[in-house]
């Protein structure tokens, strides 16, 4: 680069080996330029002259960055710039209402005929992590932490139509929801605007609702060997290694099994590791707190046609589906594993006839070939948000969930214990608990003696690693502790089993 000389007609102030009064005459440098910082006080300047050389009145010269000199009569003020301003250049705007439309949903709403109503329901727990944040994770208490695994749990009822010869699904703002038998109560809302209660029974035949409902250990993390990952473009913590994609123990079966990548672990395995399992709630049976959103639209606005068929085999432009009720002329169709999509030439029974040669490439046996909707539209629904505050009943047929209006509920609940007879609400060996850590010695407040170790299903162990206490009165027994047992055993309400 070519050196440019650089005249300023500044006094030194100071630097290090040179006297003050010497005149700096001129500036050697490669840099485009020079940074000065006017201080108005003593009116000085501070000159940042990168890479350069100064030479001095007395022919002495020096490299340096920063030197200090007295502005003399160099002008400090700064004078904005302004554009100027031609009245003949102004133009004034102004506009009519010629119409007001209603919204997708009003007008979908207020119908003649109208789609089916699809519900679509959200369960986050704990209630403390809500709302989740722009990437759907937890946030307050939770953030930066993982959901608990099968956290949120989506799904979805349709109100219309059913047809029983095809699949459903329900995608909407991309996320799935599995479409289950619901029986929700209506969302009444008072004359002054207030949500009040309602209720939810939802379908137990899978098990899933007792699996969640029953788990006193949903809630918690592996403090022994968690990882953190990227979920939905976040990086949060508390994941299985083995889900890890970018980790050396990743293992895709055992990722697939868990339905997908980067899941959060759960008690069940960190115990069978040897790990150590830190509780985030003290019971989670009843899934009191939880939060569930609902949002209620119709099926003409969800991401993709609800029906469809599983394909079966592709021959050519030929795709053979289980059903080919759903699809129509003209529709597009793409695989629910893949973003390419094919415009529908011909139905001839089940077989759909697609205008691409080649959809192998995109399409494969066993994929369901969703119908896309052009009409999606994902800010058309009504969402209302509300607490679990009552697990009412649950059977193997069906899960009853009371439900109260999220802005009415009372975060700090009043008494904060829940009571139940059946299950210790103390955290093991803490302060109300005062089980002694070594499983010996004589129980604080008693003539009692401990009793050893002893696991979640009340057989005894050897080592305190071992030593998990199953928070029921026998668990307490065993251990000589029934002083401090947790629970109201004189009430009749019991954690479902």
């Amino acid at each position: 680069m070519t050196s440019r000389t650089y005249d300023i007609i500044l006094t030194l102030d100071s630097i290090t080996g040179f006297s003050k009064g010497n005149n700096i005459i001129g500036v050697d440098t490669t840099a485009e330029g020079i940074i000065a910082n006017v201080n108005s006080e003593d009116n000085t300047v501070k000159v940042k002259l990168t890479n350069t050389h100064v030479k001095f009145s007395n022919n002495e010269s020096v490299n340096t960055t920063f030197i200090t000199t007295t502005g003399g009569s160099a002008n400090t003020n700064i004078t904005p710039y302004v554009s100027p301003s031609f009245d003949s250049e102004s133009v004034i705007i102004s506009s009519n209402i010629t119409s007001v439309a209603p919204s997708n949903y009003i007008a979908e709403k207020n119908a003649f005929i109208q789609q089916p109503l699809v519900r679509l329901y959200t369960l986050y727990y704990p209630g403390e992590f809500y709302p989740p944040t722009e990437g759907d994770n937890p946030s307050n208490e939770g953030l930066g932490s993982a959901w608990p695994e099968n956290i949120p749990f989506r799904f979805a009822e349709v109100r219309g139509d059913f047809a029983s010869d095809v699949g459903y699904t329900i995608q909407f703002e991309n996320k799935d929801f599995t479409p289950y038998p619901v029986n929700s109560g209506g969302i009444d809302i008072s004359s002054e605007g207030e949500v009040g209660e309602t209720s939810i029974s939802i379908a137990n035949f899978d098990n899933l609702i007792t699996t969640l409902v029953e788990d006193p250990f949903l809630s918690g993390n592996n403090s022994s060997n968690s990882v953190t990952g990227i979920v939905n473009g976040e990086t949060v913590n508390g994941i299985d290694p083995r889900t890890n994609p970018t980790h050396a123990n990743y293992d895709a079966t055992i990722a697939n099994q868990k339905g997908g990548n980067n899941v959060a672990w759960n008690y069940a395995d960190t115990i069978s590791f040897g790990d150590t399992w830190v509780k985030t709630k003290g019971d989670t049976r009843d899934l009191l707190g939880g939060v569930v959103e609902i949002k209620s639209t119709f099926a003409t606005f969800l991401d993709v046609w609800p029906e469809y068929g599983i394909v079966q085999s592709i021959t050519s432009n030929s795709i053979h589906v289980s059903s080919g009720l759903p699809y129509r002329v003209n529709d597009s169709v793409k695989s629910n594993a893949d973003a390419q999509t094919f415009t529908v030439l011909d139905v001839v029974g089940d077989f759909v006839i697609l205008d691409n040669n080649n959809p192998g490439q995109n399409v494969s046996v066993g994929d369901k070939l969703f119908i896309v909707n052009e009409n999606a539209d994902s800010e058309s629904f009504v969402k209302d948000v509300f607490k679990i505050d009552n697990l009412q009943a649950l059977n193997e047929q069906v899960g009853v969930f009371s439900l109260t209006n999220f802005l009415q509920f009372f975060k700090l609940q009043v008494p904060k214990r829940k009571y139940f007879k059946n299950t210790c609400q103390w955290i093991y060996k803490g302060d109300e608990c005062q089980y002694p850590s070594s499983g010996t010695g004589t129980i604080p407040g008693s003539t009692e003696t401990a009793n050893g170790f002893f696991d979640i299903n009340n057989q005894t162990v050897a080592n305190e690693a071992d030593d998990i206490c199953a928070q029921n009165r026998q668990a307490c027994d065993l251990r000589n502790n029934l002083r401090h047992y947790g629970a109201f055993s004189g009430t009749g309400r019991t954690i479902p089993r």
